[in-house]
């Protein structure tokens, strides 16, 4: 059995509170593998993270029979090892076991004063923000080609906002509002819709926290969907001194990337007015344009252009998001797409189911991807009609 790093004695408490059901579709929907079992007696389960070749000396044991003489302690020994795994202590290990379904972003006040509560007002603009968060977040997996975040949205996300997201309870001695998002089936390696909206947020919510930081460039470009996410914190601006930290918590099957990482993202007033001082900037487009002569430039920036004709081009960049649009399969097209960053601009791309595996696997790896195929403008977004170039390009550089 693989040993705990942290005392198993401080998880004999939560012994009670979980079933060696509850534990094993636990683990299960967390993409452990299991890799033996001991009929009425134990599960031999292995980390995602575990070599192809690991032996069940490295298994994690769930103990089966809780007639068994050391039931507790072994009990208590899986529960030390899961929460030194997940960074977890007992309460949040808790947590995660009960939620398994549901992905968490939290939202921590910080007072500004000494005190056991903080305005009703600043709490109210907390609740505002996720709400809104969840929304645009929605509307952009839905269609990453959105240009406009009103009220009109697809039957699938206006089932999500209704049925998929959800308030937690808040956590004991300190001002954390958790928003949760139900993640849903997987079918597959393809993340469910509510993964893929706390993914892209998640990632947007970093590239929006790097606009804020000591030295940024002001004339880095700010694409629709992040200007959105960025706008929706203004209420925080009117809400005094409030300083607020973003965090998320992962339920199964949690994303290894680089800007998927759980440290808390800070966001003060100050922050907030930079961002909204930011966002009244107009910004020049960059991309396929560039090469073109001044009369075509200005006919692809008319509000009337609709599209241009298409050229082949190669294209190496950043996914930033990954979705399924099940309208395109109704209509015999490809329901898998992604949407790649080259430079400031968003390409969105349908994919094939194993390009769309290969996609998932390089945005977890944190490697570029390159697209071949023609490019076309259509309303305010690109799109590429081609396919994916399986090579092995570098990784992305690690972020500060």
């Amino acid at each position: 059995m693989k040993l705990e790093k942290l005392d198993s004695g401080a998880f004999r408490p939560l012994v009670p509170s979980v079933s060696v059901a509850m534990l094993s579709d636990f683990l299960h929907e967390a993409g452990w593998v299991l890799a033996d079992e001991r009929e009425g007696l134990a599960e031999y389960w292995l980390s995602p993270q575990a070599g192809a070749g690991e032996s069940e000396d490295g298994a994690y044991l769930l103990p089966l029979n809780e007639g068994m003489r050391d039931y507790d302690r072994r009990l208590a020994e899986l529960l030390a090892g899961l929460a030194d795994y997940f960074g977890d202590d007992a309460s949040q290990l808790l947590q995660r076991i009960s939620s398994v379904d549901w992905d968490t972003l939290l939202f921590r006040i910080n007072p500004a004063g000494p005190g056991e509560s903080v305005p009703l007002a600043e709490a109210a603009s907390v609740l505002a923000v996720g709400s809104e968060m969840l929304r645009l977040a929605a509307l952009y997996t839905d269609n990453p080609e959105r240009t406009g975040w009103g009220s009109r949205r697809s039957a699938g996300v206006a089932a999500y906002l209704r049925d998929g997201v959800r308030l937690g309870h808040t956590r004991q001695g300190s001002f954390v509002f958790p928003v949760m998002s139900r993640t849903g089936p997987w079918q597959g390696t393809r993340p469910p819709f509510g993964r893929q909206v706390m993914m892209n947020l998640a990632a947007a919510l970093d590239r929006v926290h790097r606009w804020v930081r000591t030295g940024a460039d002001e004339r880095e470009g700010m694409p629709p969907f992040e200007t959105a996410v960025a706008k929706s914190l203004r209420p925080l601006a009117r809400a005094g001194d409030l300083s607020l930290e973003l965090s998320f918590q992962w339920a199964a099957n949690p994303p290894t990337m680089e800007n998927m990482r759980n440290s808390p993202l800070s966001f003060d007033a100050s922050a907030v007015r930079t961002l909204h001082r930011r966002t009244q900037q107009p910004t020049m487009p960059h991309g396929i344009e560039d090469d073109l002569p001044e009369p075509e430039r200005a006919a692809l920036r008319s509000p009337s252009a609709i599209t241009r004709q298409p050229q082949e081009q190669e294209l190496t960049g950043e996914i930033v998001a990954i979705g399924v649009d099940d309208r395109n399969a109704a209509r015999g097209q490809n329901p898998c797409f992604i949407v790649l960053r080259v430079g400031e601009n968003d390409y969105t791309m349908a994919v094939n189911h194993d390009e769309h595996d290969y996609a998932l696997r390089a945005r977890r790896d944190g490697r570029r991807v390159t697209a071949r195929g023609e490019v076309a403008m259509r309303g305010n977004g690109r799109t590429i009609q081609g396919s994916l170039v399986r090579d092995q390009t570098p990784s992305l550089p690690r972020r500060p």
